[in-house]
């Protein structure tokens, strides 16, 4: 069971990546170059800022199953240590 609950939270997390990510996308997409100030600003770190906007879904799906770890783990600890 506890496999479900991660899989929830990994699912949740990504999705709200995907969400934020999108956000971002249609940002860009409406004329703000989002995009280019950050590169024009900040040079690399700018780049490594953009490169994190990508990974937002894979951060957000690992978030996810962190947060269900902390959320529920002592739930879920007690499952496993209940006799059969």
């Amino acid at each position: 069971m506890r496999y479900v609950y991660y899989g929830f939270g990994g699912f949740i997390g990504f999705v709200c990546g995907i969400a934020l990510n999108l956000i971002f996308y249609m940002l860009d997409q409406s004329g703000i170059k989002f995009a280019d100030y950050l590169i024009k600003n900040f040079n690399f770190f700018g780049k490594y800022i953009l490169q994190l906007i990508d990974a937002l879904p894979l951060l957000g799906a690992v978030l996810g199953v962190l947060l269900v770890k902390y959320l529920f783990g002592r739930e879920l600890e007690e499952e496993r240590d209940e006799p059969r």
